[in-house]
């Protein structure tokens, strides 16, 4: 999944990565479900992907599709902006997990 996640992420943030994970928790991510995740993120127009990255990590072991019940659920309480909400505020990730 590193070599997927390496797309949005420069150098600085790749190092970030890897200070704050293993790399074995990185590979344990399953690659297809993460790519599914990646999508479900470009879809919402999420422009913070390597901040969810680097900080939430967690969202990536989860099923692809209670990811996207997750964010249907914040874009529903937060409304149409609700990308620009959490991206000012991630802790609103939590409630996706």
């Amino acid at each position: 999944m590193l070599e997927e996640f390496n797309k949005y992420l420069d150098n600085f943030y790749k190092e970030e990565l890897l200070d704050n994970y293993d790399k074995e928790v990185i590979d344990s991510i399953d690659i297809t479900n993460g790519k599914k995740i990646l999508e479900v993120l470009n879809k919402y127009d999420f422009y913070f992907i390597e901040d969810i990255i680097l900080n939430y990590l967690e969202i990536f072991m989860m099923d692809a599709k209670e990811v996207e019940k997750g964010i249907l659920k914040l874009k529903e309480k937060l409304g149409s902006n609700f990308q620009v909400k959490i991206g000012d505020d991630l802790s609103l990730l939590n409630e996706i997990m």
